[in-house]
């Protein structure tokens, strides 16, 4: 006799990382149903990466300081709403940090000279009418900050499509969860190979950044992929920060926020209906005061169901 119902665990190297999709549900659905969710992920991952030159991204960089550029509705939703997240938190999250990605090699050379990362430097992106885009002055844009939360929830968008409700979408430490609660690990900033249960979740989504694996020692010190927007300099954060939202996309997004921000982003966290818990050094756990309306539920209890974030 054929089961109701299967669980169909697949992975695949995208946006830079392991994107793993767990589903569950009618086995005659479930395997078409995560092939058109990893169709969705490769998608953004063709559209907005800053590696290949024919993406969106790369057209943006070579040409919109010259004119308006059409990209993508993809791309020009994830740019909407990164200027949003930018506008909320007076250019904490910002994505035109890109040049000292560059320069600190996170994305390849340009072959040109490098513009300067101002302050607000997001103000420069306009948005025009017809899904066109266009820079003020030269200047490159990074949407990794933010592009693979929106690629997760693509993918979950994708398996609902199909009657798929019950998985778990994770793409390095960015995930979203179904139905069934699912409890999520967190890798320990002071050792990276322990993990320690955050919560249990349903229905939602966390992202979290830290800077264990991405750290490295350039000719400017010890630096890494967060990029504080006002000065240029990485982000002064050490311990491993989470953020749980209704979708990916923004928890992407506020992540960043918090590691320049930090207990300032109170107020850009509540806009968003989010909430942040960061996890120190010394393997506690600290909630960022006053910006939960509803705490993730199920700290230290047994894991019904684990991911490592």
């Amino acid at each position: 006799m054929q089961s109701s119902s299967s669980n169909l665990r697949r992975a695949r190297p995208l946006l830079g990382t392991l994107v793993e999709i767990s589903a569950r549900g009618d086995p005659s659905i479930v395997p078409a149903a995560v092939d058109r969710a990893f169709d969705a992920i490769e998608r953004v991952h063709r559209l907005m990466s800053g590696h290949d030159p024919s993406s969106d991204v790369s057209r943006l960089n070579r040409e919109a300081h010259r004119r308006a550029v059409e990209v993508d509705w993809h791309t020009w939703n994830v740019l909407k709403h990164a200027q949003r997240v930018a506008t909320a938190s007076d250019g904490a999250f910002d994505v035109t940090v890109a040049p000292r990605l560059v320069r600190w090699g996170y994305l390849p050379e340009r072959g040109r000279p490098l513009p300067a990362v101002k302050p607000n430097g997001y103000r420069s992106v306009e948005l025009l009418p017809r899904r066109r885009v266009r820079f003020r002055a030269p200047t490159l844009i990074d949407l990794g900050g933010i592009a693979k939360g929106y690629a997760v929830d693509l993918a979950c968008d994708a398996l609902e499509r199909c009657d798929v409700t019950d998985y778990v979408v994770n793409a390095g430490g960015d995930l979203r969860v179904g139905r069934t609660p699912t409890t999520v690990h967190v890798r320990h900033p002071g050792r990276p190979a322990a993990t320690l249960a955050l919560g249990t979740i349903r229905q939602s989504a966390i992202a979290t950044s830290a800077r264990y694996f991405a750290g490295k020692r350039v000719d400017d010190g010890w630096v890494h992929p967060i990029v504080a927007p006002a000065t240029g300099d990485p982000a002064r954060y050490r311990d491993s920060i989470s953020v749980q939202a209704t979708d990916c996309m923004t928890a992407d997004a506020l992540t960043k926020v918090v590691a320049v921000l930090h207990t300032d982003a109170t107020p850009v966290l509540d806009r968003f209906g989010a909430e942040a818990v960061v996890l120190l050094q010394s393997g506690e756990w600290r909630r960022l005061p006053d910006c939960a309306r509803e705490p993730i539920s199920g700290i230290g209890r047994p894991p019904a169901g684990t991911v490592a974030a």
